[in-house]
């Protein structure tokens, strides 16, 4: 068995598809339509918790799916939202989605040339069920540090759920990553760029499989 890492794994055709995919149905917490509804609405409270007042602010939705955050961050917030995501399909339907002046959309192409630069920097951050996901971690995170200056809010599942394709079946799936390399590890990696501010208590009854989760509050690091 031969396992690549398969970024269509988010190409999508529709908005149904989409949201079944950035929100899995889930054993514990529902299907995708449940789960959009209450843990968004419950998103909220976590962004006031832990980024506090982001009125007057730019936040950078790195993952931003089709704008699900974002959308709820404007509805929240006089702040402006810079969407971040790799899959094109959601980059289209998240404009529409979103349907804001406040808001905009780029490439992760174009998110990787602009903060390698130092030419992108927002005041805050959220990066939710993305970093699980990601290719290089390493890489993304440190992008992440270039182009916050205040506080990044990190949703995470505790392990690794890699899209990836077999070579030999064509199947595709998340593959599972109960104990990753360092150079994959979230947590740690995050704590080589940034401080760890605190950690918000996710409510069980609001987050799927809350226990599998964490969400970390994160500040720069002087000199950073």
């Amino acid at each position: 068995m031969s396992l690549y890492y398969y970024k269509d794994m988010f190409k999508v055709q529709n908005m149904e598809q989409a949201q079944n995919i950035i929100l899995t149905e889930e054993q514990q917490g529902g299907d995708y339509r449940q789960r959009w509804e209450r843990e968004t609405e419950y998103m909220k409270t976590l962004f006031v918790g832990g980024l506090g007042d982001l009125n007057g602010k730019t936040v950078l939705d790195f993952g931003c799916g089709i704008g699900r955050l974002s959308k709820a961050l404007l509805e929240q917030y006089d702040c402006r939202v810079l969407g971040v995501d790799i899959s094109p399909d959601m980059r289209r339907m998240a404009a529409d989605y979103v349907n804001s002046d406040r808001f905009s959309v780029i490439s992760y192409e174009m998110f990787c040339a602009l903060a390698e630069r130092g030419g992108l920097k927002a005041d805050c951050a959220i990066a939710v069920y993305v970093l699980q996901h990601v290719f290089d971690p390493s890489h993304d995170i440190w992008l992440l540090n270039r182009a916050v200056a205040d506080k990044l809010l990190v949703l995470n599942l505790k392990h690794r759920a890699v899209p990836v394709i077999d070579s030999e079946n064509g199947i595709k799936k998340f593959h599972i990553d109960e104990q990753p390399e360092a150079s994959a590890d979230v947590a740690s990696l995050l704590e080589q760029h940034f401080t760890v501010l605190g950690e918000l208590e996710l409510a069980a009854d609001k987050i799927s499989v809350a226990e599998k989760h964490w969400c970390r509050i994160y500040g720069k690091k002087a000199g950073k």
